[in-house]
Parts: structure tokens; sequence; C-alpha cells
């Protein structure tokens, strides 16, 4: 994973997210508007990555949306 600082805004917000709803291994799910995925995760860096992925895939269109990340089950 990459440095903070050289992180862009959209990055750093998924960091946040994946940050604030980590918990433990397990799964996870990831939501804004209305899109909703489940991954899942051993590791923070991990959980990141995927998220990272999705997430930015639909940036174009939903920037500004809040986007959640909360443990739904634990491993």
């Amino acid at each position: 994973m990459m440095k903070i600082k050289d992180m862009n805004d959209l990055q750093r917000k998924v960091l946040e997210a994946c940050h604030n709803g980590w918990f433990m291994s397990g799964e996870y799910t990831a939501m804004f508007d209305n899109h909703r995925r489940v991954f899942m995760a051993d590791s923070q860096p991990l959980l990141y990555r995927e998220i990272e992925r999705w997430y930015l895939g639909h940036a174009a269109h939903h920037a500004d949306s809040h986007l959640l990340v909360k443990c739904t089950k634990v491993a």
C-alpha cells in the first residue's frame, strides 16, 4: 500500500472507510448510494486494495458519495 501523503482524495476516502470499518478477519460489506458488495479480508491492506479497485471503478459517477465499510461476519 502506498503512503498516505501520496494518495489522492478518493484513495484516502477508501482508506478511511476501511480503517473505520475494520474489526478483524472476516466478511466485509462496502456500500455507497445504491451499490453494495461483499469482500473477504484477513488484513486491512487486503481489504483496502479490494475495495479501492471496486470503488474507484465507480468514482466517475459517485465520487461525492459517502462510503461505508462494515464487518458483517467475523471469520
